[in-house]
């Protein structure tokens, strides 16, 4: 099954959470590791998560339209980039 690790951005929906995952990928012509961001829409049953917290996705079955993953609590930030993104928040 499919897992991902990804930050949440958007928390504004009900049982719903826009979560950004970061992957590093070759550049087609120059070869270089580029950073690609993708935004998925995640199931929150319970409204648990808030921006900025790490969390990770699993494939599930479809939810509704958009939602095709479920999430799970990966870890807080609790790092000095952490503390730095809570402070410009």
């Amino acid at each position: 099954m499919k897992s991902m690790q990804g930050r949440v951005v958007c928390a504004a929906s009900d049982k719903t959470v826009a979560v950004e995952v970061v992957r590093l990928a070759p550049h087609p012509k120059y070869k270089r590791r580029v950073r690609k961001k993708k935004k998925y829409q995640a199931h929150d049953p319970d409204n648990q998560f808030k921006v900025g917290d790490v969390v990770q996705l699993e494939k599930s079955r479809p939810i509704s339209r958009l939602r095709l993953l479920l999430q799970f609590q990966f870890q807080t930030g609790t790092g000095p980039r952490a503390k730095r993104q809570r402070r410009r928040a």
